[in-house]
């Protein structure tokens, strides 16, 4: 959980960095020069993230692909998932998945060569964010302490109906 959070705050400050980058370039433009428009984030944000899977890069696609079949096994009508786990699964979906997908193909060639300047290339990076989410999303779904407490509970219930004791009923009734 604290992965996530720290992979929450290093978006947040990447998207702020890029922002605050665009609006220096901007006032640097000479007089009458356009600038390209930036992505339209609402529009990004109603995009489906199997569409945004579909620009990454080989490995990278492959896994995010898995990654969200993944998530959408766990979010299945026919899944055990406890509350916990359908939350996570589904802001991983929503949110998560999504923004380091943008992050990544939204970097300009500046923020690519700084990254590599600073040890570490986009696709490392991506790599890494991806794991974290992969890891993340096989250990909520291996942990269904609500699925596990159904069978427990359920055993419980039928030794008592049907272990030694019940024998001993059925012999004096």
């Amino acid at each position: 959980m604290a992965a996530l959070l720290i992979l929450l705050v290093v978006f947040g400050v990447i998207g702020f960095v890029s922002y605050r980058d665009h609006q220096a370039r901007r006032q640097e433009l000479p007089s009458g020069a356009t600038f390209p428009a930036l992505p339209d984030p609402v529009a990004e944000q109603e995009a489906a993230p199997a569409t945004l899977l579909l620009e990454l890069p080989e490995p990278a696609r492959r896994r995010a692909w898995a990654l969200l079949c993944s998530i959408h096994d766990g979010l299945s009508e026919t899944s055990s998932a406890d509350t916990r786990t359908r939350f996570l699964l589904a802001q991983t979906r929503q949110s998560y998945l999504p923004d380091t997908v943008r992050a990544y193909l939204h970097l300009t060639e500046g923020a690519r060569r700084q990254l590599t300047a600073q040890g570490q290339s986009p696709e490392q990076l991506l790599d890494e964010q991806l794991t974290l989410m992969e890891n993340g999303v096989h250990e909520a779904l291996r942990r269904d302490h609500a699925a596990a407490d159904r069978l427990l509970t359920q055993g419980r219930f039928l030794r008592e109906r049907f272990g030694a004791g019940t024998e001993e009923w059925r012999v004096r009734g």
